[in-house]
């Protein structure tokens, strides 16, 4: 499926149901490498989200942070050009109900073997 993506700033917009995908622009449009990953995610999204989530709750204890049970929510997805971005890079950013002011956010890269998380951050919004 291909998304359908709209000018946002310096780069680009798409959307899967509620959650915006944000990626970057390469000499007047989308950038193909990264539209080819997000392209493929409407049937995998639900799963990449709960693989970043099972990711998350590997070193975040939910209870603490927000004062209950809540689960992730999955907000965005932006990809992250980094000159050496290869293989791919791109974040999940999710909230959690209770724990207010930022996202905590999953970076996940794209390889021959999957989608695979290689590192978290919590960022103040």
């Amino acid at each position: 499926m291909t998304l359908s993506y709209t000018r946002a700033g310096s780069g680009w917009v798409a959307a899967i149901g509620p959650i915006r995908l944000y990626l970057d622009d390469r000499n007047g449009a989308v950038h193909p490498a990264q539209a080819a990953v997000a392209d493929a995610m409407p049937a995998s999204l639900p799963a990449l989200g709960a693989t970043a989530a099972a990711y998350l709750d590997l070193f975040v204890d939910r209870r603490r942070a927000c004062g209950g049970d809540a689960a992730w929510w999955l907000d965005e997805v932006e990809f992250r050009d980094h000159p050496a971005s290869d293989p791919l890079v791109y974040a999940l950013h999710f909230t959690l109900a209770g724990d207010e002011g930022g996202f905590w956010t999953v970076d996940m890269r794209v390889g021959v073997d999957g989608h695979r998380p290689i590192r978290f951050e919590r960022r103040q919004g």
